[in-house]
Order: structure tokens, then sequence, then C-alpha cells
């Protein structure tokens, strides 16, 4: 795969959360300031990466291959075991509330199980067609769902009111970069380039499509807070669960052209499906590379089903978003800086090591 499919695929599945109540959360934490809040992770985000790519510069391979030569089979076990866990959590937390908000905008009539069922299958689907499949499939919707992000908020342009940005240092630049820092988990989907390693034509198309798809996303969804602002102001904001939709349902062309949130959903439904397509694939390819299976197709009915058992276990909606914050501070966090570190600096010591018995 090249530049695009690697893109496509950090931005698909770093993107999703702004559907959610991210947004809102966001400027609940940083007020004003929040759209910059939503910028501050990507330079964070940029460190692991950098130092990744100092690692695989010097072994080839997947993040497998590459943790087995550097920390021995039990070290790779471990360390796969942890990036699972990664994104088996997020294909799970994703998957709870799309299920909901589905039923909150669209559906509301609709069975929940119902509604959780029919984004596994489709999601069961997407694994079953390839990593290939889904990266190629994400670069052809990516253009027209980014255009289509573009002419709602340009729709909105009537409801912008700048003065709805004030207090203009929010809650603080500290507070703002602080909060922005702590939630850079939300980005740990960068690490799938790692994770499929040789899937990509070289570590230059994992680098740039690293840097692309991560600015790309980061930038989208600060833009799309720094709108949201603009239109609600900081205090209605937060009562919104669901700010983009809101933003949707604003839009008003003419007489005859109404209800464009309805298209919208399409659109947050298919990005949603392609997130968590991602995730299970990820987690079954990874758990083919501990035992060494030869594809990973058998293990993609039993994952989504642990998928579903999973989101359906949180009581209610709010839960299920403290829970997400939670896990993004915690879990996320840990895998998305503690992983590259530990590489790194294990080639760093294997590095000085070989060069001092050279030398010797």
């Amino acid at each position: 795969m090249g530049i695009s499919e690697g893109l496509a695929l950090v931005f698909l599945n770093t993107f999703p959360r702004i559907f959610l109540t991210r947004p809102a959360q966001t400027i609940e934490a940083n007020a004003g300031l929040a759209w910059f809040a939503a910028v501050c992770p990507l330079i964070m985000v940029l460190i692991p990466v950098c130092l990744l790519l100092f690692v695989f510069q010097r072994i080839k391979g997947d993040i497998y291959t590459v943790t087995q030569v550097l920390l021995g089979k039990i070290g790779a076990w471990a360390v796969s075991i942890f990036l699972i866990t990664m994104f088996l959590s997020d294909a799970a937390l994703l998957l709870r509330q799309f299920a909901e908000n589905t039923l909150l905008t669209a559906l509301p009539f609709m069975e929940f199980n119902n509604a959780i069922s029919w984004y596994t299958v489709n999601a069961v689907i997407l694994c079953f067609l390839g990593i290939e499949c889904i990266a190629r499939t994400s670069y052809i919707i990516l253009p027209f769902g980014m255009l289509s992000l573009g002419l709602v908020m340009a729709g909105l342009i009537p409801f912008y009111d700048i003065n709805l940005l004030g207090p203009w240092q929010g809650r603080g630049i500290g507070t703002a970069i602080q909060s922005g820092l702590a939630v850079s988990g939300i980005n740990f989907g960068v690490l799938l380039l790692f994770v499929l390693g040789p899937a990509f034509q070289n570590l230059r198309t994992i680098k740039r499509a690293a840097l692309i798809g991560l600015g790309g996303s980061t930038l989208l969804k600060s833009l799309s807070i720094f709108v949201f602002t603009i239109v609600f102001g900081t205090k209605i904001a937060l009562e919104k669960t669901i700010p983009f939709f809101e933003m949707a349902r604003l839009v008003y062309l003419n007489r005859y052209v109404q209800r464009v949130e309805s298209l919208f959903i399409l659109l947050w439904v298919i990005a949603g499906i392609m997130s968590i397509a991602i995730d299970i694939y990820m987690a079954g390819y990874l758990i083919t590379r501990i035992f060494n299976l030869t594809t990973v197709r058998p293990l993609i009915p039993s994952l989504a089903l642990l998928v579903t058992g999973i989101a359906m276990i949180p009581p209610d909606i709010a839960s299920v978003i403290r829970l997400d914050t939670i896990i993004t501070l915690t879990l996320h966090n840990a895998g998305l800086f503690g992983i590259p570190l530990l590489l790194f600096a294990v080639t760093l010591f294997k590095g000085r090591k070989k060069k001092s018995w050279t030398s010797a």
C-alpha cells in the first residue's frame, strides 16, 4: 500500500470522535481555547512516531518482528497483547457510542441490540474483505467526507459570531496545553502503520502517511471545534451531546433543500463502521502474528462478538463517555508513548553495546 492508503487509515481511525461528545468535553475543559487544545496532541504524538521511525530504520519488519528482535519472544507477546487490548477497547467504545447516537438521532424506535448488531455485521464484512480493501475504500470516501464537512461548516457562515470565543484566553493557555496533551491517546491509531509495517511500500511511505494523516485529522478536528464554538458559544455548547449533528441541523439552504443532517448521519455512520473495522482487523492481525497463523479471517467473528459483548457492559451512555476518557488517559496514552519509548531505548542500548564490542 502507498501513502494514500496509509494516511486514509490513520485519518479514519483518529477522526471519528469528532462526531461524538469529545468536542463538548474539550470546550468544557478549555472554553474559548478548545480549538487550540485540539491541536496540542499533534505535537505530542509526533514524538512516538519519530521514535518508531528511528527504530524501524535499523530493524525491518512489522512491530511484532521488531519487538521480537529487541525484546525476545516474551517481550513481543507482551507488547502485542497490550496493543490488542488498545485496539479492542477502542472498537468497543466506538461501537457503543455510535450505536447509541444512531438511536438518538435517526432511529429512535429501533432496538438497541439491532443497532449495535448492524454496526458489528458491517465491520465484520469489511474485515473479511481485508485491510487493503478497507484502506482503499477509506481513501476513496475520504475526499467526499471532508468536502461534506466543509460544506456543513460553510453553510453555517450566517450564524458565525466571533465574539462567542470570548474570553479569548479561555481557561488559560497553560490549561489548554495540559488538557490537549492529556488526551493525546485518542490518536494512538497512528501505530497501525507500524503494526502493519511491510504492508506499506517503504519507511518513507509510513512517515508521510503518519504526518499527513495525523495533520489532516487534527486540523479538521480543530476547525470543527472552532466553528462549533463561534456558532453556539461555550455555554450552549456544553448542552449539546452530539455537537456536529447539531451544527448540521442548523444548515438551511432553501425550502426545497432541507434536513441536511440526514446526509451527515450517513457520513458519520460510515466513518464509525470503518474505524471499528480497522480496530478489529489490527487486533486480529496481531493475534495471527503471536500464534503464527496463516490468515486473520477465522478470528474476525470471535473478535467482533467479544467487542460487541464488551460494548454492551456499561449500563448507560454517560458511563461509556466517562470510561472512554479514563481509558484514553491511561491505557491509550501508556501504549502510545510507552511502547515507542521502550523500543527506542532498547535500540539505543543495543546499538551502543554493539559499537562498544566492535571497538574492543
